[in-house]
């Protein structure tokens, strides 16, 4: 049954959560209590929505974070940045969002905070590379589809060999995609080159691509450059570049 609303969404209590447990590897409900000025019983509903979307891990009496118990990082560390920016390009970028259509969404973090909204919509087929996102989705009732292959730099973002094979078979009503950086010249440029690549397979196959940027990645150049923003069909951002040179639809 699909979640309504943003059920599933991250709140702002459940980052601070978050953050405190990123501090301190281990903390109790109790101790997460006081800090959030929150009761006990708030904290825990808050440490098992953050559990069942893979963020944490519950133990006895407390919470840690999955980086600090198993040794690695499933959860990108970019979740946590500039929040209230992806927030907004969501919201926006919903509009181009119908019910019926398959989409696909990339590795990115802020392509991730279009899940509210999809889940809004009937008879939707999804794609990803990233497995929180996956996950999230799945949780909202979406039926969900997620693109295997290897972690990049151990995080929940999967690219790889097998990525590409499994990419070259979809073709998605619209992809939703993100990068590392943008020039004023409207270069998309990323400093991975197997989420590059992978991502020029997304934009082929597409039959609509938009590109979602947040404000703070203008300017940014990384080394491989991805496409133009003239090669997109629409580009979605919190704020507006007024010496961005570029000739596509802008949200």
């Amino acid at each position: 049954m699909r979640k309504s609303g943003d059920e599933m969404s991250i709140t702002n209590r459940q980052e601070q959560i978050l953050e405190l447990l990123r501090e301190n590897s281990f903390m109790t409900v109790e101790k997460l209590s006081e800090l959030t000025y929150t009761s006990a019983s708030s904290v825990r509903r808050d440490l098992t929505q953050l559990e069942n979307m893979y963020l944490i891990k519950r133990t006895h009496g407390g919470a840690s974070v999955l980086n600090e118990i198993n040794g690695a990082a499933p959860l990108d560390s970019r979740m946590k940045e500039n929040v209230s920016a992806k927030r907004k390009i969501a919201k926006k970028a919903s509009v181009l969002l119908k019910d019926g259509a398959s989409i696909m969404l990339d590795g990115s973090t802020t392509a991730g905070f279009l899940i509210p909204y999809i889940a809004k919509l009937d008879n939707i087929t999804l794609f990803t590379n990233n497995m929180i996102t996956a996950i999230n989705a799945i949780n909202y009732g979406i039926e969900t589809h997620c693109i295997g292959g290897k972690s990049v730099n151990n995080s929940a973002v999967l690219s790889g060999e097998r990525s590409y094979k499994e990419i070259s078979g979809i073709y998605p009503d619209i992809l939703f995609f993100s990068s590392h950086g943008l020039t004023q010249k409207g270069e998309i440029t990323d400093p991975t080159s197997e989420e590059n690549y992978l991502r020029s397979l997304m934009i082929k196959n597409a039959e609509k691509t938009v590109f979602l940027c947040d404000s703070e990645k203008f300017g940014r150049k990384s080394l491989y450059t991805l496409c133009n923003v003239n090669d997109v069909d629409v580009c979605v951002f919190d704020d507006v570049w007024d010496k961005l040179e570029a000739k596509c639809e802008i949200l």
